[in-house]
């Protein structure tokens, strides 16, 4: 017990010197600052330890304590492991304490958490999950904006609750962009991601304070079994091993490094840097020490140790790129095969170095092997672009079989146990399927279609006891598969560019894989989770075009993109009225009401702009134009009616009648250079079209009357027009440009020609401008490729706001007082927040 009848004012039993020992035994980090130290010997002793009973002890007890200094002060933990008996129900007591510490705002009882001592920030999550209570703080909204990522993300591997785990894939699905963010930025980020996943008020919540908040927006590309985005260049190569009893991944990239990383949270351990780029690796336990084989466009293999990061030895002998390699044992000893552009197959020892083998049968590159024993004997599985799958027995080289069937080059092999019976798994340039094959007597056992492009990257998998394989490739989505009965267990979407690259692992009894491509940044991903739904449906693909239009008295936004649907959404609630088959990629939509109806101009990569009735969901008119790629599509008011406008990769701009059924245009007219963008705008009183050109040019179009359609053009200085869009500023029209890789969006007075302004300083190119009337303002919205929406009161050319968004978006039109985003595969609308 204590007293203060010493000479320093503390006297002090066994008893109490544990009890003020005891809260550093579960400090995290660096430790403890000394106030919190108090608290904690407070909460779980129950006995009224002042800051000044402590700071006695740590002078008499400094023998035992680490002292650490950090930007918030000196830090104190144990030098040796400390009793953590009972922890759950200890790390209950520090979570509460450590809460209570949160000071409240002046206004609605909220914890202020931009007021708490950095230990809580950053290790609060930490003491929560080890108390499994975590669920319970992640419900306070503002937790998740000023948490530590790092500390919050390793926090959320632990198990939880079903309204737990929804939260938890909010905060992951975007980690890798609002880690870094500021506060401000993360909010945004955090409640467009909670409105992905259908939780509306929660972004509601995430979103106080910012000018504008998500509505609705639709969930295709965030999936629960993410676990976190990991970002730099794409991977070209992809392993897994154990490093320190930890998981890691290791990958190759064509920038020629090999980078190990933690897949718990993505901290990067070790970079090597080889001699040209890495596009085949595969990791391997020499001499008890984990190391990586890799291969390189120019024909080197080398072997790694992941540990320190030096080069063990060289393997010689190819000539040529290399595009496959795998780590397998053989007589007990760690073996490697590697194979690539000259078609040879060879076998290594990785104790020594020698080659083992030769084996030539290949006619053409191999690009993939996987190892499977068959009939009690070692073999290895490989594929190319002779189209052949191989198999070889690595004992004695010798070649096993041929397994034809595939009608294009083999990009990947994977190999698993059926039934007991070994099978292999590859997948192909031109097949959108995978095909899984018998090793024991080369049947083929089944073909598993699904992919909308071709299969570049498979890895098997144990779920449940059962055997599985992902798929992957050019359509951006991962495939599981339940290979017992063949058929599809889950769709992991979320990735921006081709995957290329899987490989699988199992971390505390949990299945993970880890996925990228050349150009999609590696992701880690849950296994255990991938059946869980994603929040909402909508886009499978890109979305390319959005406007809006009044259906019902109800405004709607239309959206369309690469999965050739075209979308029709109530802005109200997010409700999709209709999805219709455009049957081609979308690559323009104009949105207008013609005689009381809604209608919708829309044109792709066939050629064919379609009109169709937005209100019924049914197609008008096709308006055929040649074999070319329909650029843009505008409504343009003539004689007091609506007609269709399009632009062709031909460089003509036509003017169709939609309520004639004719074949041809009323009006064709050659330009100079192809048309990337259209508006219809107003001059002196009367319609006219102005028109963006690769050429730079602005170019305003008299739609009616004979003579000369063109009657004004204006150099913009653009490398050339990307996106335009008009308004009325001061009374005069004006238009807004948007140059190909240009940071800067020019306004120009179309009535005199004159630059009026430039709206500069975005972070990357401009993607897309539009203009919005509110309370006799105008503003301008402009998309950047950092994931930037920007807000411009118009008039003083000024930056009024900005908001962050999880990725990059693509295309934004306004309706009325909301905005409209096509992201990436997902829409995303914001309104003001009032």
């Amino acid at each position: 017990m204590a007293n203060d009848n010493g000479a320093d004012g503390l006297t002090l039993d066994s008893d109490g010197e544990a009890a003020l020992l005891r809260p550093l035994a579960f400090a995290e980090g660096a430790g403890l600052p000394l106030a919190l130290w108090a608290v904690l010997a407070r909460a779980l002793s129950g006995r009224p330890w002042t800051a000044q009973d402590v700071s006695v002890f740590r002078d008499r007890a400094g023998e035992l304590l680490v002292e650490t200094r950090t930007p918030a002060g000196a830090a104190y933990r144990l030098r040796a492991r400390g009793d953590r008996s009972g922890e759950r129900q200890t790390q209950r007591a520090v979570t509460s304490a450590l809460l209570a510490e949160v000071p409240l705002d002046g206004g609605g009882g909220h914890r202020d958490w931009s007021a708490a001592v950095p230990y809580i920030v950053d290790h609060l999550a930490a003491h929560a999950a080890a108390a499994g209570v975590l669920d319970e703080v992640l419900e306070d909204a503002e937790y998740l904006v000023h948490a530590d990522p790092r500390g919050l993300l390793r926090a959320l591997n632990t198990p939880g609750s079903s309204q737990g785990r929804v939260r938890r894939s909010i905060y992951r699905a975007s980690v890798h962009v609002h880690a870094t963010a500021s506060l401000p930025e993360r909010r945004d980020i955090l409640a467009v991601d909670a409105a992905r996943h259908g939780e509306t008020g929660l972004a509601r919540e995430l979103s106080r304070g910012r000018p504008w908040r998500p509505r609705w927006a639709t969930g295709t590309m965030v999936h629960p079994a993410l676990r976190f985005t990991r970002t730099g260049p794409g991977v070209d190569a992809a392993a897994c091993t154990v490093i320190d009893g930890r998981p890691h991944a290791v990958t190759g990239c064509y920038d020629s490094n090999v980078r190990v990383w933690d897949l718990v949270d993505g901290t990067e351990r070790l970079v090597v840097t080889e001699d040209d780029g890495v596009y085949a690796l595969d990791c391997a336990e020499i001499d008890g020490r984990p190391h990586a084989v890799t291969g390189t466009c120019s024909g080197g293999v080398r072997v790694w140790d992941l540990e320190t990061g030096a080069e063990r030895f060289a393997l010689k002998g190819h000539k040529g790129w290399i595009r496959a390699v795998g780590c397998t044992v053989i007589d007990g000893r760690p073996h490697a095969v590697t194979a690539g552009e000259d078609c040879l197959v060879r076998v290594w020892d990785l104790v020594d170095g020698s080659e083992r083998a030769r084996m030539p049968g290949h006619t053409d590159e191999v690009r993939a092997v996987a190892f499977a024993e068959v009939e009690g004997r070692p073999v290895a599985v490989t594929g190319g672009y002779d189209n052949t799958v191989r198999v070889w027995d690595l004992e004695d080289g010798v070649e096993w079989a041929v397994l034809t069937g595939h009608t294009s080059a083999v990009y990947s092999v994977a190999c698993t146990v059926i039934d007991g019976i070994p099978h292999a798994v590859t997948g192909g340039g031109g097949e959108c399927a995978a095909r899984v094959w018998c090793l024991t007597d080369g049947s083929e056992r089944a073909v598993l279609g699904g992919h909308a492009s071709w299969t570049s990257a498979v890895s098997c998998v144990d779920l449940g006891g059962r055997p599985h394989v992902l798929t992957a490739g050019g359509d951006c989505a991962i495939r599981v598969w339940d290979l017992t009965e063949d058929t599809e267990y889950a769709v992991l979407t979320g990735h921006h560019g081709y995957v290329d690259v899987l490989a699988c692992t199992e971390f505390d009894g949990r299945p993970y894989a880890v996925s990228g491509g050349h150009s999609a940044s590696p992701r880690v991903w849950d296994l255990g989770d991938a059946a869980l739904p994603a929040a909402r449906e909508g886009h499978t693909e890109t979305v390319r075009a959005v406007g809006a239009v009044e259906i019902d008295g109800r405004p709607h936004a239309v959206t369309g993109g690469d999965d050739t649907t075209i979308r029709v959404w109530d802005l109200a609630d997010g409700t999709e009225r209709h999805t219709l088959s455009h049957g081609h990629r979308v690559e323009a939509l104009a949105c207008t009401t013609a005689d009381g109806s809604p209608h919708a101009a829309v044109g792709g990569c066939c050629g064919v702009t379609r009109v169709w009735d937005l209100a019924a969901g049914t197609g008008l008119r096709n308006l055929p134009g040649p074999d070319h790629r329909v650029e843009s599509v505008a409504w343009a008011d003539i004689d007091g009616r609506p007609h269709v406008v399009t632009s062709d990769q031909d460089r003509t701009v036509r003017v169709w009648d939609p309520d004639e059924d004719v074949e041809r245009p009323l009006l064709a007219d050659r330009t100079r250079s192809a048309v990337r963008a259209m508006e219809p705008v107003t001059v002196d009183g009367r319609p006219h079209l102005l028109t963006g050109s690769e050429d730079a040019a602005l170019r305003l179009w008299r739609l009616t009357g004979k003579g000369r359609r063109i009657t004004a053009t204006v150099r913009t200085g653009h490398h050339w027009v990307r996106a335009l869009a008009g308004t009325v500023l001061d009374g005069r029209p004006h238009a807004l440009t948007v140059g190909a890789n240009d940071t800067a969006v020019q306004v120009w007075d179309l009535t005199d020609g004159t630059l009026r302004s430039t709206l500069p300083g975005h972070p990357s190119g401009v993607l897309a401008v539009a203009c919005t009337t509110r309370d006799g303002r105008t503003d301008a919205v402009t998309l950047d490729g950092s994931g930037t929406v920007h807000v411009w009161d118009l008039a003083p050319a000024r930056l009024r706001e900005k908001i962050a968004l999880p990725a990059r978006a693509q295309c934004v039109t306004a309706a009325g007082p909301d905005l409209v985003i096509g992201m990436g595969d997902d829409v995303v609308v914001l309104d003001r927040n009032h």
